[in-house]
């Protein structure tokens, strides 16, 4: 064969070759988390997430086929987060690499409901260390939220809203990941009024049928509230707190859970919060397992006894007899 055409015919070959071989992208099916990693943009810090994020339209290309997706984590993870979630999409926004050790990838999940975004770290090797849910779009009216990642890859949940005088109150929760991937609670910065007066209980008219429902308070400062849940395996709750003299004070409401016999527990569904309660002879112990720092001071905790308190007995209604007319 003449040279010139042998030349032809291997750049021609070259140039198919090259066509042939297509570019990946997120949303192919046969994707490792190593590949994942690179098709990620590197994204600035600090970086925040916002309702205009969760809302945008991303394209096609950025999302992550669910079969894929659900490789790359562990199954226990992926029904913390998505169980039952049949219509669920994943799109691929970006990373935050942590030199060579690793990168945070950050996920957003779309379903006609809800949008949420989560962070999740993949060590260099492609293996699987933590993450957390960091914003959704269920948020309570009248409050403005976000998520903040800074250069140290820590993660702020930020809330905002008016107070009855129309101020602003601004509330930051810092988390920060461990060496073993666990999302610890750092701090709670807010500058709203955490007055030591239990302000109006939010649960009080609500049904008291169960034996344990009631009442439980050390003086006016310190209740326990408990009331019916909406299965008979649930219960309404809330605490208020006041220690050291008022200068720490905690306060929690929310749904909790019976277990056997008199134990009860809480767990949060928005931080790592759980509490244990112990009914036993007319009052309550609480104990709180994991950090609930979010809605307690930095230096006291959820915990101790409260009695019940009896409710005052009813008035009994007395019938008169109406005299007839003469």
């Amino acid at each position: 064969m003449n040279l010139k055409y042998l030349w032809i015919f291997l750049i021609g070959w070259t140039v198919a070759s090259c066509k042939s071989k297509s570019v990946k992208l997120a949303s192919d099916e046969n994707l490792s988390v190593a590949e994942l990693i690179q098709l990620a943009p590197e994204l600035p810090t600090p970086f925040v997430v916002q309702d205009s994020l969760l809302n945008r339209k991303e394209s096609d290309s950025s999302r992550i086929q669910t079969t894929v997706f659900k490789a790359f984590l562990p199954d226990s993870v992926f029904q913390q987060y998505f169980s039952g979630k049949k219509t669920l999409k994943f799109y691929l926004i970006g990373k935050f690499s942590d030199g060579e050790s690793g990168s945070y990838l950050l996920i957003k999940s779309v379903k006609p409901a809800n949008k949420e975004a989560h962070l999740f770290y993949f060590t260099s090797k492609g293996n699987y260390l933590g993450g957390m849910k960091i914003a959704d779009t269920k948020g309570k009216p009248g409050i403005k939220r976000s998520s903040k990642i800074d250069s140290r890859f820590n993660i702020s949940l930020i809330e905002e809203w008016k107070d009855a005088k129309n101020e602003w109150i601004n509330r930051e929760t810092l988390y920060y990941m461990d060496a073993a991937g666990k999302m610890i609670l750092a701090m709670t910065n807010s500058n709203e009024d955490l007055s030591d007066e239990i302000r109006g209980n939010p649960i009080d008219t609500l049904p008291r049928k169960h034996k344990y429902a009631g009442d439980y308070m050390t003086d006016k400062k310190n209740l326990v509230s408990v009331r019916d849940g909406l299965t008979p395996n649930t219960f309404r709750f809330f605490i208020h707190f006041s220690k050291k003299e008022g200068s720490c004070v905690g306060e929690v409401s929310g749904t909790g859970e019976w277990l056997k016999g008199n134990e009860a527990v809480f767990r949060d569904a928005d931080s790592p919060c759980v509490l244990y309660f112990m009914f036993s002879g007319g009052s309550v112990t609480l104990r709180e397992d994991t950090g609930c720092g979010a809605y307690r001071g930095i230096a006291c905790f959820f915990e101790g006894s409260y009695k019940k308190i009896k409710l005052p007995a009813r008035k009994s209604n007395t019938s008169t007899k109406k005299s007839g007319r003469r």
